[in-house]
């Protein structure tokens, strides 16, 4: 998406960076690509304390507030520490400040579809069109063929402004935009026609799959079928807000609250009251968060007559104890914890460690990985 701030090389680079900026944190994934296969060269993340009241960015009456030459800065010292050396990089931008809708096309030639959306997105979008950066992709139909579904992105200019002068202070070569629910897809569902790993399909990737991102300020919800988006849907729930009611609850500072909530989440230790305050604290704010999924599921079925049969979390908030299981009850469906380094080349002696910080780290690889193809 948004490949057209800059002119595509005609050549596969050897190593691709892809960055996610969150709201207090950097990651960065440095891929390398053999034939069909992915290697992992290196990865690195700040996320401090320090930043938890004093954001990387702000986002405030429709407009996205980047602190770029921390931003540039932390990005410089974390590449430096891993050992990073890729210029070439694509960054996600967060979901909540992208905006999404899927519109109807009648069959028409790929090379008039942009003009088309152009026309037919103006009630769709709540800015000017000059100020926003558009692009689409087919999620029903074919060319030339048949009736189109078209999923439609726009992104406000000023955003994308901050990105590339971001890139520049922290002297990379951005070559690529796109919201963070695409980079989160590529990295985490194959498309159902895939092959990998000992030549066999991925038969799973062939169900229609939740995705649920749980970061600091947002929460995404969408819906992939057989490796498409078909629908999309933030709201402002999300890991900040737990950690903001336990501090008011127990009238503790924040930074202790957020301890609290990574070291008790869900969980009811016997031989500890405070874990059960903890729980009855946050429990109608995760049911709040659930409502929403189920909410999303619900237009996906009314519209499109299917199931979400599988579901997928990802996110910071995701490790937090015993989410997952209470998830699971919930909603009542197959689900599992992101893995985006399943698939990917690396040293033996990682595998544990990326599994655990495979969820924090889905939306930088998948922002890789689109570098690389």
């Amino acid at each position: 998406m948004l490949d057209k701030i800059s002119s595509l090389f005609r050549f596969r680079p050897k190593k691709f960076l892809g960055i996610d900026i969150g709201t207090s944190f950097v990651r960065i994934v440095e891929l390398s690509r053999k034939g069909q296969a992915y290697k992992l060269e290196n990865y690195g993340g700040s996320d401090t304390s320090s930043f938890k009241r004093r954001s990387f960015r702000v986002f405030q009456k429709n407009i996205l507030s980047l602190s770029n030459k921390e931003i540039a800065k932390s990005i410089q010292v974390i590449s430096k520490e891993a050992g990073i050396q890729a210029k070439e990089v694509n960054f996600s931008i967060p979901d909540f400040c992208s905006f999404f809708t899927s519109i109807k096309l009648p069959a028409m030639a790929k090379d008039e579809i942009s003009q088309a959306v152009q026309y037919e997105i103006r009630p769709y979008i709540p800015l000017p069109l000059d100020e926003v950066t558009l692009d689409w992709s087919i999620i029903e139909g074919e060319p030339s063929g048949t009736a189109l579904k078209v999923l439609v992105v726009a992104i406000p200019n000023d955003i994308v402004n901050q990105y590339r002068e971001i890139a520049r202070l922290a002297d990379l070569n951005l070559r690529i935009l796109e919201s963070e629910v695409f980079a989160l897809t590529r990295a985490l569902i194959k498309p159902s026609h895939q092959k990998f790993g000992k030549g066999g399909e991925n038969e799973k990737e062939k169900k229609v799959i939740g995705l649920i991102d749980i970061g600091a300020r947002s929460t995404t919800c969408s819906v992939v079928e057989q490796g498409v988006l078909k629908i999309s849907h933030s709201f402002n729930t999300a890991g900040n807000q737990l950690t903001e009611i336990i501090a008011r609850s127990l009238n503790i500072d924040y930074n202790e609250a957020e301890e609290i909530k990574k070291k008790h989440g869900l969980i009811i230790n016997d031989d500890l009251e405070e874990s059960k305050n903890i729980r009855k604290i946050l429990i109608p704010l995760i049911d709040s968060i659930l409502e929403e999924i189920k909410k999303a599921f619900r237009n996906f079925y009314l519209k499109e007559g299917k199931e979400v049969e599988k579901i997928i979390l990802a996110g910071g908030l995701v490790l937090m104890p015993g989410l997952k299981e209470y998830f699971s009850t919930e909603l009542k469906k197959e689900l599992d914890i992101a893995d985006p380094f399943s698939n990917i080349a690396c040293s033996a002696i990682l595998t544990n460690t990326l599994k655990e910080i495979g969820p924090i780290y889905a939306v930088a690889m998948g922002s890789a990985m689109k570098g690389l193809e």
